[in-house]
Protein backbone atom coordinates (compact mmCIF):
# COMPACT_ATOMS: atom_id res chain seq x y z
CA UNK A 1 0.00 0.00 0.00
CA UNK A 2 1.26 3.47 -0.91
CA UNK A 3 0.48 6.15 1.65
CA UNK A 4 -0.30 9.75 0.77
CA UNK A 5 2.80 11.88 1.26
CA UNK A 6 0.98 14.82 2.88
CA UNK A 7 -2.11 15.57 4.94
CA UNK A 8 -4.92 17.97 4.01
CA UNK A 9 -3.56 21.01 5.85
CA UNK A 10 -0.07 20.61 4.45
CA UNK A 11 -1.37 20.04 0.93
CA UNK A 12 -3.74 23.04 1.04
CA UNK A 13 -0.91 25.18 2.44
CA UNK A 14 1.36 24.08 -0.38
CA UNK A 15 -1.28 24.96 -2.97
CA UNK A 16 -2.02 28.28 -1.28
CA UNK A 17 1.67 29.19 -1.14
CA UNK A 18 2.00 28.81 -4.92
CA UNK A 19 5.64 27.78 -4.51
CA UNK A 20 6.28 25.36 -7.36
CA UNK A 21 9.94 24.87 -6.43
CA UNK A 22 9.04 23.60 -2.95
CA UNK A 23 6.18 21.53 -4.36
CA UNK A 24 8.34 20.11 -7.14
CA UNK A 25 11.14 19.24 -4.72
CA UNK A 26 8.66 17.41 -2.49
CA UNK A 27 7.16 15.53 -5.46
CA UNK A 28 10.48 14.61 -7.09
CA UNK A 29 11.07 11.37 -5.13
CA UNK A 30 7.65 10.12 -6.32
CA UNK A 31 8.35 10.74 -10.02
CA UNK A 32 9.82 8.29 -12.46
CA UNK A 33 12.02 9.10 -15.41
CA UNK A 34 9.30 8.53 -18.03
CA UNK A 35 6.42 10.67 -19.30
CA UNK A 36 3.93 8.67 -21.33
CA UNK A 37 1.90 10.24 -24.11
CA UNK A 38 -0.79 9.46 -26.63
CA UNK A 39 -3.09 11.16 -29.10
CA UNK A 40 -5.92 8.68 -28.49
CA UNK A 41 -8.75 9.18 -25.99
CA UNK A 42 -9.30 6.81 -23.09
CA UNK A 43 -11.15 3.57 -23.87
CA UNK A 44 -14.90 4.08 -24.30
CA UNK A 45 -15.79 1.99 -21.25
CA UNK A 46 -13.73 4.15 -18.85
CA UNK A 47 -15.35 6.90 -16.79
CA UNK A 48 -13.59 10.09 -17.90
CA UNK A 49 -14.34 13.46 -16.33
CA UNK A 50 -12.95 15.55 -19.18
CA UNK A 51 -12.60 19.15 -18.04
CA UNK A 52 -15.36 19.00 -15.39
CA UNK A 53 -15.18 17.20 -12.09
CA UNK A 54 -17.58 14.32 -11.61
CA UNK A 55 -18.51 13.39 -8.04
CA UNK A 56 -16.26 10.91 -6.30
CA UNK A 57 -19.16 8.47 -5.87
CA UNK A 58 -19.38 8.12 -9.67
CA UNK A 59 -15.72 7.07 -9.82
CA UNK A 60 -16.28 4.66 -6.93
CA UNK A 61 -19.31 3.14 -8.73
CA UNK A 62 -17.33 2.72 -11.97
CA UNK A 63 -14.55 1.00 -10.05
CA UNK A 64 -17.08 -1.30 -8.35
CA UNK A 65 -18.09 -2.37 -11.88
CA UNK A 66 -14.43 -2.99 -12.75
CA UNK A 67 -14.20 0.10 -14.97
CA UNK A 68 -11.12 2.36 -14.72
CA UNK A 69 -11.53 6.13 -14.52
CA UNK A 70 -9.78 9.44 -15.06
CA UNK A 71 -10.67 12.28 -12.69
CA UNK A 72 -10.51 16.03 -13.19
CA UNK A 73 -9.52 18.41 -10.40
CA UNK A 74 -10.56 22.04 -10.80
CA UNK A 75 -8.24 24.74 -9.48
CA UNK A 76 -7.43 28.39 -9.98
CA UNK A 77 -9.71 31.43 -9.95
CA UNK A 78 -12.72 30.88 -7.72
CA UNK A 79 -11.60 27.47 -6.45
CA UNK A 80 -10.66 27.19 -2.77
CA UNK A 81 -7.25 25.54 -2.22
CA UNK A 82 -8.78 23.52 0.65
CA UNK A 83 -11.30 22.04 -1.81
CA UNK A 84 -8.48 21.20 -4.24
CA UNK A 85 -6.52 19.49 -1.45
CA UNK A 86 -9.57 17.53 -0.29
CA UNK A 87 -10.35 16.34 -3.82
CA UNK A 88 -6.75 15.32 -4.46
CA UNK A 89 -6.51 13.39 -1.19
CA UNK A 90 -9.89 11.70 -1.77
CA UNK A 91 -8.78 10.62 -5.24
CA UNK A 92 -5.47 9.38 -3.85
CA UNK A 93 -7.32 7.29 -1.27
CA UNK A 94 -9.66 5.91 -3.94
CA UNK A 95 -6.67 4.94 -6.10
CA UNK A 96 -5.09 3.06 -3.21
CA UNK A 97 -8.39 1.36 -2.40
CA UNK A 98 -9.42 0.22 -5.89
CA UNK A 99 -6.33 0.42 -8.10
CA UNK A 100 -8.57 1.62 -10.95
CA UNK A 101 -8.00 5.38 -10.97
CA UNK A 102 -5.69 5.79 -13.96
CA UNK A 103 -5.29 9.58 -14.13
CA UNK A 104 -5.74 12.78 -12.20
CA UNK A 105 -6.13 15.70 -14.56
CA UNK A 106 -5.77 19.15 -12.94
CA UNK A 107 -7.87 21.60 -14.96
CA UNK A 108 -7.49 25.36 -14.42
CA UNK A 109 -10.67 27.41 -14.19
CA UNK A 110 -11.56 29.82 -16.98
CA UNK A 111 -11.17 32.97 -14.86
CA UNK A 112 -12.22 36.39 -16.07
CA UNK A 113 -10.80 39.79 -17.04
CA UNK A 114 -9.73 40.52 -13.45
CA UNK A 115 -7.95 37.23 -12.85
CA UNK A 116 -6.88 34.54 -15.29
CA UNK A 117 -8.03 31.00 -14.58
CA UNK A 118 -4.56 30.12 -13.40
CA UNK A 119 -1.01 31.28 -13.79
CA UNK A 120 2.11 29.23 -14.43
CA UNK A 121 3.33 29.05 -10.85
CA UNK A 122 -0.09 27.87 -9.70
CA UNK A 123 -0.29 25.27 -12.49
CA UNK A 124 3.05 23.72 -11.52
CA UNK A 125 2.23 23.78 -7.81
CA UNK A 126 -1.06 21.93 -8.35
CA UNK A 127 0.62 19.34 -10.60
CA UNK A 128 3.17 18.65 -7.85
CA UNK A 129 0.43 18.59 -5.20
CA UNK A 130 -1.46 15.99 -7.25
CA UNK A 131 1.64 13.78 -7.39
CA UNK A 132 2.15 14.17 -3.62
CA UNK A 133 -1.49 13.44 -2.75
CA UNK A 134 -1.89 10.48 -5.08
CA UNK A 135 1.35 8.54 -5.50
CA UNK A 136 -0.61 5.40 -6.51
CA UNK A 137 -2.16 7.12 -9.55
CA UNK A 138 -0.12 6.25 -12.67
CA UNK A 139 -0.84 9.41 -14.64
CA UNK A 140 -0.85 12.98 -13.43
CA UNK A 141 -1.93 14.76 -16.59
CA UNK A 142 -1.94 18.54 -17.15
CA UNK A 143 -4.72 19.98 -19.33
CA UNK A 144 -2.96 20.37 -22.69
CA UNK A 145 -5.78 22.42 -24.23
CA UNK A 146 -5.65 25.09 -21.51
CA UNK A 147 -1.93 25.09 -20.70
CA UNK A 148 -0.27 24.42 -24.06
CA UNK A 149 2.76 22.41 -25.04
CA UNK A 150 5.48 24.40 -23.27
CA UNK A 151 3.70 24.52 -19.90
CA UNK A 152 2.88 20.80 -20.13
CA UNK A 153 6.54 20.15 -20.88
CA UNK A 154 7.65 22.09 -17.81
CA UNK A 155 4.97 20.30 -15.76
CA UNK A 156 6.92 17.06 -16.36
CA UNK A 157 9.57 18.43 -13.99
CA UNK A 158 6.90 18.93 -11.31
CA UNK A 159 5.12 15.57 -11.29
CA UNK A 160 3.20 15.33 -14.57
CA UNK A 161 3.61 11.80 -15.91
CA UNK A 162 1.29 11.65 -18.94
CA UNK A 163 0.14 13.81 -21.82
CA UNK A 164 -2.76 13.48 -24.23
CA UNK A 165 -1.71 15.51 -27.25
CA UNK A 166 -4.34 16.97 -29.57
CA UNK A 167 -4.33 15.46 -33.06
CA UNK A 168 -3.07 18.72 -34.59
CA UNK A 169 -0.28 19.27 -32.03
CA UNK A 170 3.11 19.57 -33.67
CA UNK A 171 5.26 19.71 -30.53
CA UNK A 172 7.72 16.85 -30.19
CA UNK A 173 6.97 14.92 -26.97
CA UNK A 174 10.55 13.62 -26.80
CA UNK A 175 11.96 17.14 -26.87
CA UNK A 176 9.43 18.43 -24.31
CA UNK A 177 10.24 15.58 -21.93
CA UNK A 178 13.99 15.97 -22.41
CA UNK A 179 13.84 19.64 -21.39
CA UNK A 180 12.46 18.44 -18.05
CA UNK A 181 15.09 15.70 -17.73
CA UNK A 182 12.63 12.93 -18.53
CA UNK A 183 12.04 10.47 -21.37
CA UNK A 184 8.84 10.43 -23.47
CA UNK A 185 7.32 7.04 -24.26
CA UNK A 186 4.27 6.67 -26.49
CA UNK A 187 1.58 4.47 -24.99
Amino acid sequence: MILAAVDREALAGLIRSADPLAAGAAARPLMGDVVTWTRRPAPADWLVDGERERPLHEHRAAHAEGRPSEAAVAYGAGVDPDAVAERLLALGALAEETGLLRAICPVPSQGDARRPGSWGVEDLTVIAAARLAAPAVPWIRPCWRRLGAQACGVAAAFGASDWVLPEDERADPALLAATAGRTAVER
